[in-house]
């Protein structure tokens, strides 16, 4: 059971990292995305709803550093 939830765990922060990656390479293709490097899954998952709600770089790099 533990590996399993490891493994639906892994599989769930990659899926949200891919999801927001994307996203966030069409709103900001210029920008260096070094800081979105080793995010948590729910770091991951907020940087996609911010994204998508149009919200401008300060406030995304603001709102995933108040998560962290």
């Amino acid at each position: 059971m533990n590996q399993e939830n490891t493994s639906f765990e892994k599989q769930k922060k990659l899926i949200a990292r891919r999801n927001a990656l994307k996203l966030f390479f069409i709103r900001f293709p210029d920008v260096d995305p070094i800081f979105l490097e080793n995010l948590s899954t729910k770091q991951y998952e907020e940087l996609f709803d911010l994204l998508l709600i149009g919200k401008n770089l300060d406030e995304i790099k603001k709102a995933i550093l108040d998560i962290a």
